[in-house]
């Protein structure tokens, strides 16, 4: 993955990916992976942890009605660290599905008492390092930051397919049928990034497009509408961080500069904070209108890790990294911030390390 992400010397770049559940893996109704239908209680927060400081990943979750937040989730069910850098985690189905990217490893979890149920390791597999994941129809689909998607089977909890695609694809997201990959060519972060994606069709699982977006595509982000937008890094300096919206001919329009971004069914919430930015922004884009607002939550964050909407229950949360000494810490835990759809605050819960990856039941 990038450098940024790897050791921490650029704000990190996360959102969340929240998946519909099912009571049976074989319950294969097509699901919007960002799209809850029920109440979710309460949220996931994957630790990425910093490999510099061989601080290991866990998971934490907070509680909406007790507003208690709980640490080491992993660590204390199954006696072992979730392992280096975890990147990605969705629940989908009877089981929850964590990415581990330096560790080389998908853990596949119980949800109800957080006990592998079964680790696959990537080390002798085409596609390695997972880091992120989206799923529908009893698939399991995995970008790997070596060039691939592989497709998971929910049934044998097993890869049975594998696609290339460009190098180091970041977050993906589903929209019309069409798996959208950023291929952010971040490993070659010291002479440039990648612009371009890749779009594959669920219905063969091949690669039927190569298409191009902004200077270093890092995030896909879609609705249940079949709304999808691309979010590219630029090169954190003089090409800004850009929010695009994809059309269907996967021609860009340019919505506005930004640096993370969570949907909300017809919203998309963004905020822009670059690297050495006083300020942060932020804002609301209406999908049915095309129309962007400001949207400013009443109690700011230290230095943002990720943002996350629960369109079910009506929330909006923001992962922070602590400060030490006035600077961002990559080695002290973090919290999440709370909100209301509008930006009221509501509580503060405490995290882990590298707080970037926020996720609902």
């Amino acid at each position: 993955m990038k450098k940024s992400i790897l050791y921490g010397a650029l704000i990190a770049l996360s959102a969340a990916a929240v998946t519909a559940c099912s009571d049976d893996d074989d319950d294969y109704t097509p699901v919007d992976p960002e799209q809850p239908t029920e109440s979710v209680a309460g949220f996931y927060v994957l630790n990425q942890g910093n490999m510099g400081y061989q601080i290991e990943g866990d998971l934490s979750y907070g509680d909406y009605s007790t507003g208690a937040a709980t640490q080491d989730l992993f660590q204390n069910a199954n006696g072992r660290s979730l392992g280096n850098t975890p990147q990605t985690a969705i629940v989908y189905g009877n089981h929850m599905y964590i990415g581990v990217y330096e560790s080389n490893t998908i853990e596949i979890v119980n949800p109800k008492t957080y006990a592998v149920e079964k680790q696959i390791s990537l080390a002798n597999e085409t596609g390695q390092n997972p880091r992120s994941m989206v799923a529908t129809e009893g698939k399991v689909y995995i970008s790997m930051y070596n060039g691939y998607v592989c497709r998971l089977d929910t049934a044998s909890l097993s890869i049975d397919a594998t696609v290339k695609v460009g190098p180091n694809p970041e977050i993906m997201a589903i929209s019309n049928r069409y798996l959208y990959v950023p291929n952010s060519d971040g490993m070659n972060w010291e002479v440039g990034y990648g612009t371009t994606a890749s779009k594959i069709d669920l219905n063969n699982f091949q690669v039927v497009k190569t298409f191009e977006v902004g200077l270093n595509p890092s995030r896909f982000i879609s609705n249940a509408n079949g709304d999808l937008f691309v979010l590219c890094m630029g090169n954190y300096g003089d090409v800004a961080a850009t929010v695009y919206k994809v059309r269907s001919d996967d021609s860009l329009v340019e919505v506005t500069e930004a640096t993370n971004v969570a949907m909300d069914g017809n919203y998309l919430y963004m905020c822009n904070a670059p690297y050495g930015i006083d300020k942060v922004v932020y804002y609301r884009y209406d999908t049915t209108s095309d129309t962007l607002v400001g949207w400013e939550p009443s109690k700011d964050v230290d230095s943002i890790a990720g943002m996350a909407v629960d369109a079910t229950d009506g929330y909006v949360l923001i992962s922070s990294y602590s400060l030490d000494g006035g600077y961002a810490s990559y080695s002290l835990p973090g919290y999440v911030n709370q909100y209301d759809l509008e930006g009221n605050f509501i509580r503060t819960y405490s995290a882990g390390v590298g707080p970037c990856w926020i996720f609902f039941k």
